[in-house]
């Protein structure tokens, strides 16, 4: 229910009481309102508050006998009512939210708002409305029905092998905050870990969290852990719930009701007052980056989340990112290592390179690897073609006067989508039919250049007839259940074929599997972002992890026209220490993360003179603010010219961005925290933002 605020008689007689609230606006700080109630506020608890003309919800922050230093007591306006039936935000949920703005920089009212179920942001937006807050209220009481909880025997437990038991020892006896790698080659029982750590720290009264880079791999561990672990009670959380469903789960959490959160990167955000432990699966993933709004990253939120309840973290991966392996050698993290496959016979896959140079390629796919899928067929086992393109072809051209689609929005080629008959901008979803002609000189004989998943597809159909093909990317799965109805059937016996994108490369068991050929992987080699060599590596080696899991010879064939190129040398050995080794020296001579810390200032607006204008203002900005900072001799910060994005325009809107890096923590967020707020008060028509700890450049 709504407590309305009391007569202006009543509010004379009383002590002022006043609050700093949060709005879900784009400005810092907390806004300063007079509290008309008879009952103390509580620092957490929701109400609504004019805005202007508006009422609109927001959160209580502060609370103080008088209004901040400088704020006109006639001017302050009374809170108008409060929210009883929203939660009280605990103080560890609130204490992760100022660290994010902090970090981030980003409006705290904002941070808040992003990180709440959706219900509670809507509900800002017309905060009075009756009917809205009476499914709130009935979403709160009716607490956990959506977890899960399977009933009957447990599955039959598997045993662990001696890397995997001494893995299990050590996280149980973690009790407090610390941070350790788990790291695993593909296949070596690390969920099963996971599971032996939650079931521990659950019996001892705490609650866990467990996060996933991707919603598609959410049902397959949930029902793994809800089979092994049968009176747990359970819940997912991520993007793709309804607002009610995403709601409730966060409420039974918060009370405590829930054992386990298993979740993508918002997971970091659920209030839950007995965490005990936090997972966070194929850490090394770029998933776990948030690119709108707030851009945090859930790994290392996780890491604070875990320091603020004391509780310890697990990060686990076969290929952990450079920043983590790292921290790990600098002994920063501890480390525990899994380097056997957990299903008895179960080895890794050969690396075999198949050099595109010799062996001349038909739609796509040498003979080499024709003969390969061949035999699997033959076998009566699964071969997996990863492509990491979707759509049939990146570009449609004409061979006559060399016209290309282009999207008229976006500086990117349209791609086409021949299943649609379509060419759609995979930048800003603009799509149109496929012409019958050139536009430019009539001719009918236009071509497809590159090739998609649609195109791998249509060539294995033709040169496997009888088999069966299944595709897994983002178009072949759209629709509410669209991705776990595609991974239900990859586990069956009708498909032989399965051709993916990343969606395929990680997390999945696929028991049939003995072989994995990988296509078009050379673009990553020449990348003008410092993370595409470690990105294409940790693909690589995770989609041959798809391979051979549960014994038997499996095999991996990787297409190249560079098979000297240091990243394979590593790739054929499975070798991760090697290559991480290699890369980090080159990232240490280069001067670049994990050496140094980074942040990109980036601006958005129809004429790019009018976004590199601003960024230039803010480089001498920048310039000002360094020449007035004490920098030891022995560190550096550095602000880089602005330049206009890779693909400058997207959706009618021009892009530049300039990089700031320094080789201390301290002295760019010393430097941001001045610079930005100098920033804000600039008039200027283009739109910005900043992003600290970028993934890409």
């Amino acid at each position: 229910m709504q407590t309305d605020s009391p007569s202006a008689v009543e509010h004379q007689t009383r002590p002022a009481v006043y609050v700093g609230v949060l709005v879900d606006v784009p400005l810092p700080g907390v806004f300063d309102y007079r509290w008309p109630f008879d009952t103390a506020p509580q620092v957490g608890e929701s109400v609504v508050v004019p805005w202007g003309t508006k009422s609109v919800w927001a959160w209580v922050w502060e609370v103080r006998p008088s209004p901040a230093a400088g704020v006109d007591k006639a001017r302050i306006r009374d809170v108008l009512s409060r929210i009883e039936q929203a939660p009280i935000l605990e103080k560890r949920w609130r204490d992760l939210l100022e660290f994010a703005s902090r970090y981030y920089h980003h409006p705290l009212g904002a941070c808040v708002a992003d990180a709440l179920p959706r219900v509670m942001k809507h509900l800002g937006k017309d905060a009075t409305a009756p009917a809205a807050l009476r499914k709130w209220d009935k979403r709160q009481r009716e607490g956990t029905g959506q977890a899960s909880a399977a009933s009957g025997a447990p599955a039959q437990e598997p045993i662990l092998n001696s890397e995997q038991q001494a893995a299990v020892d050590a996280l149980c006896r973690r009790d407090c905050f610390s941070v350790t790698l788990l790291h695993g080659v593909t296949g070596s029982g690390k969920t099963e870990v996971y599971l032996r750590a939650i079931a521990h720290h659950v019996g001892l009264g705490q609650q866990c969290l467990l996060l996933l880079p991707e919603i598609n791999l959410t049902p397959q561990v949930e029902a793994y852990l809800t089979s092994r672990l049968p009176g747990l009670r359970i819940a997912t959380l991520h993007s793709n719930l309804a607002d009610g469903a995403r709601a409730t789960r966060w409420l039974a959490a918060q009370a405590g009701q829930l054992d386990l959160i298993i979740a993508t990167r918002l997971g970091v955000f659920t209030p839950m007052p007995r965490l005990g432990l936090i997972v966070v699966d194929e850490e090394h993933d770029a998933s776990y980056k948030q690119m709108e709004g707030l851009k945090y990253s859930a790994r290392d939120l996780s890491i604070m989340l875990g320091r603020i309840h004391d509780a310890p973290v697990v990060l686990g991966s076969a290929t952990p990112s450079l920043e983590t392996w790292h921290r790990v050698k600098n002994e920063q993290y501890a480390l525990l290592q899994l380097t056997q496959r957990a299903a008895a016979g179960a080895q890794l896959p050969s690396v075999e390179l198949i050099d595109t140079r010799i062996n001349r390629t038909q739609d796509g796919l040498t003979q080499a690897a024709m003969d390969a899928i061949r035999d699997v067929l033959a076998q009566g086992m699964q071969a997996l073609v990863f492509l990491n393109r979707r759509g049939y072809a990146p570009a449609l051209t004409c061979n006559a006067c060399g016209w290309v689609a282009d999207c008229k929005s976006c500086s990117a080629h349209m791609v086409w989508h021949r299943v649609d008959r379509q060419l759609r901008c995979h930048h800003c979803g603009h799509a149109s039919r496929v012409p019958v002609r050139c536009p430019t000189c009539g001719n009918q004989d236009l071509s497809a250049f590159g090739r998609g998943t649609q195109r791998v597809e249509e060539a294995l159909q033709q040169l496997f007839p009888k088999a069966g093909l299944l595709r897994i990317d983002a178009d072949s799965t759209r629709g509410k259940t669209g991705a776990q109805d595609a991974f239900a059937a990859a586990h069956g016996d009708a498909v032989d074929i399965l051709v993916g994108t990343q969606m395929v490369a990680k997390g999945h068991d696929f028991q049939r599997v003995k072989l994995v050929v990988a296509l078009n992987v050379d673009a990553s080699l020449f990348s003008h972002q410092p993370k595409a060599a470690e990105r294409l590596f940790a693909q690589l080696m995770q989609v041959s992890g798809r391979a051979g899991r549960t014994g038997g010879a499996g095999r991996f064939l990787v297409q190249t026209g560079y098979p000297e190129h240091a990243l394979f040398a590593c790739l054929k050995k499975q070798d991760y220490e090697g290559f991480a080794r290699h890369e980090l020296s080159l990232r240490k001579e280069a001067g670049i993360p994990p050496f140094a810390f980074q942040a990109l200032l980036r601006a958005d607006h129809k004429k790019l003179d009018v976004a590199m204008a601003f960024l230039r203002d803010a480089r001498d900005m920048a310039y000002e603010h360094i020449a007035s900072m004490t920098v030891p001799d022995s560190e550096f910060i550095n602000v880089c010219d602005p330049v206009a994005l890779t693909v400058v325009r997207v959706a009618k809107v021009e892009r530049a961005q300039l990089l700031v890096e320094s080789s201390s923590r301290q002295l760019l967020q010393s430097l941001l925290t001045d610079w930005l707020a100098q920033l804000s008060a600039m008039r200027t028509p283009a739109r910005w933002f900043v992003d600290v700890d970028p993934t890409e450049i």
